[in-house]
């Protein structure tokens, strides 16, 4: 017999509070430490105990997580306004100050603490010792390097996973400030049955503090056709999948195009998943082609996908990148390092970063600049860009030495620096028309890992028609989309009538026009 949920919760407190017995026993043989962060703020903590990492004790709040394709984890609370949350998987502990500050029941010992805060601050760490009996105050000083610009910037990750009920909200707000993250995307999606479940959509559902929002979206997947993202809408739009992998069934409808302007109707941003959905066949360019994406992910698990990218824009299409964490995918992700690297934020390890300010939504004010296709994608570099008559101007800053900062135009690097904590390269623009421009910078890989460290801004377009600034990339995508299309000529495709499957065929004709010639 399996017991009901709210059965569970004592238990779970319970082996909690035994465990925590057992780890600081008698009061008078454990030390206490105190951790404050100045200025006070949110972190992401871990400590270390003679080399080895240690669980802090007590904590007020656990996820343990285990990417199982079903998204079903929750949050287990021991107090009602939490101070201390432990995030599991992979047998690692991320500990986060949800205040800015807790007491602890150790063992005497030496120890070390790190401190992180998304990519603005500097990682902070100090090495100490507790004696039994006896307290000891830490202060985490953190430092934003951008000497307060940060604040001038919104970051979203535009892919997370995480049931989340009303309830859930205070928590999450608090998780994603000690990330420095704006926006969370909390995506609901479907394996067979729904997985990380939203309790609402839309404005309504919305969780806002200070300059932060949690937005519910959708990603809706099909082994026919790709995974794609649709952010921020009044409803979900069902069915969640398609086909037998992740749904129950044969069927193929609604696919993608289709999808995106119910999703647009409904007040969503529409894009792509994994840049291309991840999947052998992919309706991408179609939708590209036929104008229904207002972004793709080209930063993710670590990977810019600068080659594809490229080859879009060299086209002729104008292609807004974002990025997103898929989490806790991400966590479990082995093409990204075996364990998590400390350096990097759980939600948002990869972000989109828009000079905005929040207002009443950050989720609205983010959501308007990818419409309009600004901003930057990045996992620890900031970016700008900026561009006066036939000059481009290029800067690049981080904490630690960028490797290089460039120009590229039409996929060419027109201009370069190397080597320094802030770049700044400046270029004359080609003239050939049309143009596409944007800034991109790389470091070495994070302290603590394996990740190369870099970003790319948007591009800026300039003399743009439409036409292909490579025509040979246009012929190539025409290819590729011709194959997609032979392929669904023979594919086992369920359509809910003969006049709807003649229309997807006549969508992808049309989008082979465009895609041939820039026009219909």
């Amino acid at each position: 017999m399996q017991l009901p949920r709210r059965a569970l919760i004592p238990l779970f407190l319970a082996a909690l509070g035994w465990a925590q017995f057992r780890e600081s026993g008698d009061a008078a043989l454990a030390a206490q430490l105190q951790l404050v962060t100045a200025p006070q703020m949110p972190v992401r903590i871990y400590l270390f105990k003679d080399g080895r990492p240690f669980r802090l004790s007590p904590v007020d709040a656990m996820l343990p997580l285990r990417a199982d394709l079903f998204y079903r984890e929750r949050v287990w609370r021991r107090a009602a306004d939490p101070s201390v949350l432990e995030v599991t998987c992979n047998d690692q502990s991320h500990f986060f100050l949800l205040k800015g500050k807790a007491e602890f029941a150790l063992p005497a010992g030496n120890y070390v603490v790190e401190a992180y805060r998304g990519l603005f601050y500097k990682p902070f760490r100090t090495e100490f010792r507790l004696e039994a009996g006896k307290s000891q105050r830490i202060e985490l000083k953190m430092e934003d390097w951008t000497g307060g610009e940060s604040s001038q910037w919104l970051s979203a990750d535009d892919h997370i996973h995480l049931v989340r009920a009303p309830e859930d909200n205070a928590i999450f707000l608090s998780w994603m400030d000690a990330e420095d993250l704006s926006v969370g995307n909390f995506l609901q999606l479907q394996r067979q049955m729904d997985a990380a479940a939203q309790y609402g959509f839309g404005p309504k559902a919305e969780a806002k503090s200070a300059g932060r929002s949690i937005r519910s979206g959708h990603e809706s997947r099909s082994e026919f056709f790709g995974h794609v993202n649709l952010l921020g809408g009044r409803e979900m739009i069902r069915p969640l999948s398609l086909g037998r992998v992740y749904a129950n069934g044969p069927e193929t409808f609604p696919y993608p195009y289709v999808l995106f302007g119910m999703g647009k109707k409904a007040g969503a941003l529409t894009g792509f998943a994994h840049f291309d959905g991840s999947q052998k066949h992919s309706s991408l360019l179609m939708d590209l082609a036929l104008g229904a994406l207002d972004f793709v992910e080209v930063l993710q698990f670590g990977r810019l996908r600068t080659e594809e990218w490229y080859q879009l824009l060299n086209a002729g299409f104008r292609v807004t990148g974002v990025a997103g964490s898929d989490f806790p995918v991400s966590l479990s992700n082995v093409t990204r390092q075996p364990k998590w690297t400390r350096w990097t934020p759980l939600l948002g390890p990869e972000r989109m970063l828009v000079r905005r300010r929040a207002g009443s939504s950050a989720y609205e004010a983010w959501a308007d600049a990818v419409r309009q296709g600004d901003g930057l994608v990045t996992n620890g570099p900031l970016v700008t860009l900026e561009v006066s008559g036939e000059r481009v101007t290029a800067h690049g800053r981080f904490h630690r030495p960028l490797s290089k900062l460039e120009i590229v135009a039409n996929g060419k690097v027109i201009g370069a620096a190397a080597n320094g904590a802030s770049l700044s390269v400046q270029a004359a623009l080609p003239a050939v028309r049309p143009l596409w421009v944007a800034a991109r910078a790389s470091a070495e890989a994070d302290p603590v890992g394996t990740v190369e460290l870099q970003a790319h801004t948007n591009p800026r377009y300039v003399g743009w028609n439409g036409s292909a600034p490579e025509p040979g990339a246009r012929q190539a995508l025409a290819e590729k989309w011709e194959k997609e299309i032979d392929y669904y000529r023979t594919a086992e495709l369920v359509f809910p009538s003969p006049e709807e499957k003649a229309r997807f065929f006549a969508h992808c004709e049309r989008a082979l026009q465009i895609i041939r010639t820039g026009r219909e």
